[in-house]
C-alpha cells in the first residue's frame, strides 16, 4: 500500500489548485492527484472559448507546467478512476486495485456533460463539451456554412453557440425556457441579447425542444417540437451537467437531496473531517447570504480548491470568499457577484445601447447580486461591497439608477 499525506481525487482547476494550498502550508508532504483524464489539471473555460476558436494553445489551457508536478513532488494517477474511498481506514481504491492511504482527502470531482435521452442522440457528429476532447472533436467537425444545432440556453450552450458562428458556421440555438439565459439575466438583457446572436446570424428558438435526431452514420436533421426538421451537421448539447458524487455517497458522506450536492462545512470539510470537498459538487454554507450555495464557475473552484489544500495541511481558514462568475459572448464580457438563485426584481444601471450597463438583482427586497457589462473600472469594487452589505430596494433603487452618483456613496 502507497501511503500518501494528501490524496486528491479530480483534475480540475479545483484539484490543480489545491496542490498550490497544500504546498503553501506544508512543503513535505506527500500527494497524489488522480484524474479519469489523461491531462494533468486543466482549466474548462476556454473550451468553449478561445481553445475552441484555435486560439488558445492547449498548453495555456492547463493549471500549471507539467514539471511543476515533479518540482513539488505531486504523483499524477493520469487515465486512472479512484472506484472507492473507506473514511474509516483513510484508503482509497482505484480501478487497477491498487490501494493507496491517505491523512487528508480532498474530493474535487466535478460533473459529467448532460446527454440528453432522445433517439439519435448516438450518431457522429453528436457532442456534450466537457473535456478537452470534447472541444477537439467539435472544432474538427465543424465547417464553415454547415449547419450546427445547439441545445440550451444557459451559459455553456449561449457560449458554444457564439463560438461556433464566430468559426463561420450556420447556427440555431433550441431551448425550453422562454429567453435566452431566462433563470440569469432580466428580460431587457436578454432581448438585447437576442439582438446581437441575430447579428451575428444565430436563429434562437426559445420554447423549443428536440424530438429526434436523424441520419445514417452522422446526424442529418433534427426534429424539434415545432413540427421543424431543419438540415444539421453538428448538434451541441448544453444542458448542464450532473454531479460526480458517486464516490462519496457510497462512502456514506453526507449529500443534499436534490442535487446530490456534498455538504461541507465554513472549513470545506465534509460530514468525515479528514474528507474535504470543492469546486462543482461542495454546497457550503455562505456567510453573506446565510444559506448553502454551490456554484458551478471557475472562480468558486479556484479559490475553494485554493482554501481546501491550505485547510487539509492546517490552515483552519473559513471560506467566506464573495461568489463570482464570468463569460463571454462574441466580444461582450459580463461579470457577476454574488447570488442570482433566487431574484423577482432589477434595478438597471447605464445602458445596454452603449454596452455599458450594470443591473442589481433584489430577492424580497433585499440586494442579492449585480451583473455588469462595461461598467467603469472604479465601479467594480464598489459593486462588490454593495452585495456584501445587502441594502433594502427601497433605500438604494433610484440612487444606483443615477449614473451621476458615485456607488461608494451608497456605502
Amino acid at each position: 500500500m502507497d501511503a500518501y499525506t494528501y490524496i486528491i481525487i479530480g483534475g480540475g482547476l479545483a484539484g490543480g489548485k489545491a496542490v498550490d494550498g497544500i504546498r503553501e502550508e506544508d512543503e513535505e508532504g506527500r500527494i497524489a492527484l488522480i484524474t479519469r483524464e489523461p491531462h494533468r489539471p486543466y482549466h474548462r473555460p476556454p473550451l468553449s472559448k478561445g481553445y475552441l476558436l484555435g486560439k488558445e494553445p492547449e498548453a495555456e489551457v492547463y493549471v500549471a507546467e507539467a514539471d511543476y508536478y515533479t518540482d513539488n513532488r505531486v504523483t499524477l494517477f493520469m487515465e486512472t478512476e479512484a472506484t472507492s474511498i473507506d473514511p474509516q481506514t483513510h484508503t482509497v481504491i482505484l480501478d487497477d486495485n491498487r490501494v493507496l492511504s491517505y491523512d487528508k482527502l480532498l474530493l474535487a470531482t466535478g460533473g459529467k456533460a448532460k446527454r440528453l435521452d432522445l433517439p439519435g442522440s448516438d450518431l457522429g457528429n453528436v457532442f456534450t463539451l466537457r473535456t478537452i476532447e470534447d472541444s477537439d472533436h467539435i472544432r474538427d467537425a465543424q465547417a464553415p456554412a454547415q449547419q450546427a444545432l445547439v441545445l440550451g440556453g444557459s451559459f455553456i450552450g449561449s457560449e458554444v453557440a457564439a463560438g461556433l458562428a464566430m468559426m463561420g458556421e450556420e447556427v440555431t440555438m433550441a431551448f425550453p425556457e422562454s429567453r435566452l439565459l431566462e433563470r440569469i439575466v432580466p428580460q431587457a438583457m436578454s432581448e438585447w441579447l437576442h439582438e446581437a446572436y441575430a447579428a451575428h446570424n444565430v436563429r434562437i428558438l426559445p420554447g423549443i425542444t428536440p424530438e429526434r435526431l436523424l441520419g445514417g452514420s452522422q446526424v442529418e436533421r433534427a426534429e424539434l417540437s415545432n413540427g421543424a426538421l431543419p438540415k444539421v451537421d453538428l448538434v451541441v448539447m448544453g444542458v448542464g451537467i450532473t454531479l460526480n458524487t458517486g464516490l462519496a455517497e457510497e462512502a456514506g458522506l453526507e449529500t443534499r437531496d436534490g442535487d446530490n450536492a456534498l455538504l461541507v462545512n465554513q472549513l470545506l470539510q465534509t460530514s468525515d473531517p479528514d474528507v474535504y470537498a470543492a469546486g462543482d459538487i461542495a454546497a457550503w454554507p455562505d456567510p453573506t447570504f446565510e444559506k448553502r450555495l454551490r456554484v458551478e464557475h471557475w472562480d468558486v473552484a479556484y479559490n475553494q480548491g485554493l482554501q481546501a489544500g491550505r485547510n487539509m495541511a492546517g490552515a483552519g481558514e473559513v471560506y467566506e470568499v464573495l461568489p463570482y462568475f464570468f463569460s463571454d459572448l462574441f466580444d461582450l464580457s459580463f461579470e457577476v457577484w454574488g447570488d442570482l438563485s433566487a431574484w423577482d426584481q432589477t434595478v438597471q444601471r447605464g445602458d445596454l445601447a452603449r454596452r455599458s450597463a450594470a443591473f442589481y438583482y433584489f430577492d424580497e427586497g433585499k440586494l442579492t447580486g449585480v451583473l455588469a457589462m462595461g461598467r467603469p473600472e472604479e465601479e467594480r469594487e464598489a459593486m462588490q461591497q454593495l452585495v456584501q452589505a445587502k441594502p433594502q430596494h427601497r433605500d438604494v433603487a433610484e440612487q444606483l439608477r443615477d449614473e451621476s452618483l458615485d456607488l461608494a456613496k451608497l456605502l
